[in-house]
């Protein structure tokens, strides 16, 4: 048996987003409502009725964790994305490049993406760690980039700690901050801002002057000028997969953190870090990539980002248009292609983003499962006013493990 999970950021919307309708019943889904038709259909509240879900947290209580008990932070999904390895003890950060100037007051935003760079990043990695600290012993690090601006930091050494603040402000115009423990009287807390701390200060030095940033100065663009960091976190604990289960999967995603949490679950991550910028939401690209890797998987974990970008610039007809998107070219064609007699298939969203608020809310959002031991209901259409009537009802979380049980993998709680 096979089984796909395919998460379709920010899938979910409100009546809001476009004349009276979500973007997902405005959109045509010719094959969604097919396998609608074919399956069984509901609401997923991603972690619980109210709770609005970050896209880690989600993730993590639709891939069959408690979030509440589980979750450390971002940044060490982030880094594990990438391909960076973290050990017990370690420290990671969500990090990007960003353009400040310098003020009576200190460091001031200009632009926390550097001008989206895309060139000239792995020499600016290079001079990011050549960077010595020393204001805390035995604390070294490893800062790696990722796509544009973006990149992960790794802090290593005996006695640190992820309850700190960040140093990326998180808007423009504002003063660059200065970690600082989160908790009262923490000495590993206080080491490890005071690190954090030092690496910024460097990283400014050490760009400032830099030869790439003289050049984009030169050309008229913002220079990446300093690494900010934000969501520390250490390494989670979690049992992989494998073990409860006894199938090896593999996840296929464009973002460092779905990847890094897949990795954590014992996934293999099957989309490098190279590989995004050619891809880049080429959605056949990835169908086709997600049948070869079947024949070797077990299991696929599939994520597109792409409604949600959508929904965050409040743009309706954009996330209308990736959501046909996904399913003329991606649902077409894995519908196409998989035996769909040792096949399950999942699909949802992660969370709501509705056009109008442009951020994550707490609304539930529709899931379709579909293959042979699936019960079909009665509905024939995907969108989140027929997934109020489909036979699942409203659950919590838990998907993957719901998928699993249909090709008879789930472990017997008792006796």
């Amino acid at each position: 048996m096979k089984a796909i999970l395919i998460i379709a950021d920010g899938l979910g919307g409100r009546p809001t987003d476009y004349n009276g309708k979500t973007c997902l019943e405005a959109a045509k889904t010719p094959y969604l409502d097919d396998l609608a038709a074919r399956g069984a259909v509901g609401l997923m509240d991603p972690i619980g009725p109210g709770i609005c879900p970050g896209s880690d947290t989600a993730h993590l209580s639709i891939l069959g964790q408690n979030p509440h008990k589980v979750y450390t932070g971002r940044g060490a999904f982030e880094a594990l994305g990438i391909g960076m390895e973290m050990a017990p003890g370690d420290i990671g950060f969500r990090a990007n490049f960003a353009t400040v100037e310098p003020t009576p007051e200190g460091l001031r935003v200009l632009d926390r993406r550097a001008g989206r760079i895309s060139t000239g990043q792995k020499e600016l990695e290079a001079a990011i760690n050549s960077i010595k600290l020393n204001d805390v012993p035995d604390v070294d690090f490893e800062f790696r980039v990722s796509t544009q601006h973006r990149g992960a930091l790794v802090l290593r050494g005996n006695g640190l700690c992820r309850y700190v603040s960040g140093t990326d402000p998180k808007q423009e115009g504002k003063i660059i901050g200065t970690s600082h423990p989160t908790v009262v009287g923490n000495i590993d807390a206080q080491r490890t801002a005071v690190a954090l701390n030092e690496l910024t200060k460097k990283s400014y030095e050490v760009l400032c002057d830099h030869p790439i940033n003289h050049r984009r100065t030169d050309a008229g663009k913002s220079p990446a000028n300093i690494l900010l960091s934000r969501g520390a976190a250490d390494l989670p604990v979690f049992q992989s997969l494998t073990s409860i289960y006894g199938v090896q999967g593999a996840v296929l995603a464009l973002g460092a953190l779905y990847r890094g949490i897949g990795r954590a679950l014992g996934m293999k991550m099957i989309t490098l870090i190279d590989d995004t910028n050619s891809l880049d939401e080429d959605l056949a690209a990835i169908a086709k990539m997600a049948v070869a890797a079947l024949r070797e998987f077990d299991y696929l974990f599939i994520h597109i980002k792409g409604p949600d970008n959508a929904a965050h610039d409040k743009d309706a007809i954009a996330k209308i248009a990736m959501i046909e998107r996904i399913d003329s070219e991606l649902i077409a064609y894995l519908t196409s292609q998989v035996d769909w007699k040792t096949t399950h298939l999942a699909f949802t969203g992660d969370h709501t983003t509705p056009i109008e608020y442009g951020d994550h809310t707490a609304e539930p959002v529709p899931i379709i499962f579909v293959g042979p031991n699936v019960l079909s209901d009665k509905v024939k259409e995907f969108h989140e006013r027929a997934a109020a009537e489909g036979g699942l009802g409203r659950f919590s979380g838990q998907a993957l493990p719901i998928l699993f049980n249909y090709n008879n993998w789930a472990p017997k709680f008792g006796t």
